[in-house]
């Protein structure tokens, strides 16, 4: 039976105020199955969508743009974005650049200001919990995130867990994996943000079995992405920060984020 192709579309918008007919049409890229982020079927086609939409709608003399959606995540930075097939890619989280400038990502694109931040949670066994008021606390444990996953907080020059050996990492095949670790006494932890953690708590039955500690291990932003050798990259950058700049001033950012945020735990619970 053959593979069946990615499905992309492309949706073209056009902003509420007047556009120059000269204006320059915007391309960004973005990917489904993120919510309560980016996806097609949730609210708004999600969180971040909505924001970027608003963010664009408020930028000095807007343009007209368009988001693709292509389901093929692995795509997205190389080669699409890298190589100027769009001009702006969302939502990613942004690697510790000022420790590790060699990174892909940092020595290749330039991050907008955050969209929204997230919580990187410690989830534990309710049966099996352990205190996390200080680093230090987490010493000596096994943690489990997926395979692919970023662990640059959990390395950061105040902690190289991992460089000196404080902690033992376990890099499953997948979220749902690491939770069976979790449950099977193999692992102390299962490291996830708190919207992904909370939806495979609810999807693989464990509500009541497993719980977050209270303290977050870390806090991640989402950015729109750029290519640092797109020609106008810098000019949309400044453009994209000035209209999210603006939004994050009136209530409309808010609203929109307590929107789905009051959809995502309605449906946790």
């Amino acid at each position: 039976m053959p593979k069946p192709q990615p499905r992309v579309e492309t949706v073209q918008v056009k902003v509420k105020q007047q556009v120059s007919k000269r204006a320059l049409m915007v391309n960004l890229l973005t990917d489904s199955d993120y919510a309560p982020f980016t996806d097609r079927d949730w609210l708004g086609q999600g969180m971040v969508t909505e924001l970027v939409n608003a963010a664009l709608e408020n930028t000095p003399n807007p343009v007209s743009y368009s988001i693709t959606w292509e389901d093929d995540w692995s795509k997205h930075l190389f080669p699409k974005l890298d190589g100027k097939e769009f001009d702006m890619g969302f939502p990613w989280l942004r690697p510790n650049c000022e420790e590790d400038r060699s990174n892909e990502r940092c020595a290749n694109f330039h991050f907008s200001d955050p969209l929204v931040e997230l919580l990187i949670l410690v989830f534990t066994r309710t049966d099996a919990p352990f205190v996390f008021d200080q680093d230090a606390d987490i010493h000596g444990k096994t943690l489990c995130r997926p395979a692919g996953y970023f662990t640059h907080d959990l390395d950061r020059a105040d902690r190289q867990w991992i460089s000196k050996g404080l902690i033992t990492l376990v890099q499953a095949e997948s979220p749902d994996a690491c939770f069976e670790l979790l449950m099977h006494g193999k692992v102390d932890g299962v490291t996830l943000n708190e919207f992904l953690g909370w939806t495979k708590v609810k999807d693989l039955g464990l509500k009541g079995a497993v719980e977050p500690l209270k303290r977050p291990l870390s806090i991640e932003g989402l950015h729109v992405i750029i290519s640092k050798k797109h020609w106008r990259g810098t000019t949309h950058l400044y453009r994209f920060n000035a209209g999210l700049q603006e939004l994050k001033k009136s209530k409309r950012y808010d609203e929109i984020v307590s929107k789905h945020l009051g959809v995502f735990w309605s449906n946790i619970e």
